[in-house]
């Protein structure tokens, strides 16, 4: 595997963990003081569908899809600014995570609103960048020098 693979499948598997780990607490939430599970639910779905689903599939997806290797880009795509899209996609995650139950607890201000707006704009950045990464990998069998399915003659 790739480097930036390793790094977005193990990631991701932190943020299962996480997910999973605040879901139990908020299945015996009235063991716990607070309205804290309402708070942390758009939190939680975030934790678990883009740090877990998302980036696992898109770390897969570097590592599967086929290259197009070049002198200039030996792994096929540009490892630097898919490890910043990794970084910026986590790290948009994390700001999300601390900002949005401020926001739900009625703690809302200026700084969570922009922080929430960094949030937004990080993983956004991040996502444009692995399609536009990944696009060019996805391609028939033409473009590799051999006819796509069902090119030919037709008989009948």
């Amino acid at each position: 595997m790739d480097r930036l693979t390793i790094v977005m499948v193990r990631c991701s598997l932190g943020w299962l963990l996480a997910g999973v780990t605040i879901g139990g607490l908020m299945l015996v939430d009235r063991g716990l003081p607070g309205q804290w599970r309402l708070w942390m639910q758009p939190s939680h779905g975030h934790m678990l569908f883009v740090g877990w689903l998302l980036q696992f599939a898109v770390g897969i997806a570097y590592w599967l899809l086929p290259r197009k290797r070049a002198e200039s880009l030996p792994l096929g795509y540009r490892e630097g600014r898919a490890l910043a899209a990794a970084l910026a996609l986590n790290l948009g995650l994390v700001l999300r995570v601390v900002a949005e139950p401020l926001e739900r607890t009625g703690h809302a201000s200026d700084a969570t609103l922009a922080v929430l707006g960094a949030s937004s704009l990080l993983q956004v950045g991040a996502v444009v960048v692995f399609v536009a990464q990944l696009w060019p990998r996805i391609y028939g069998r033409g473009k590799l020098g051999r006819p796509a399915a069902g090119a030919g003659p037709r008989s009948g």
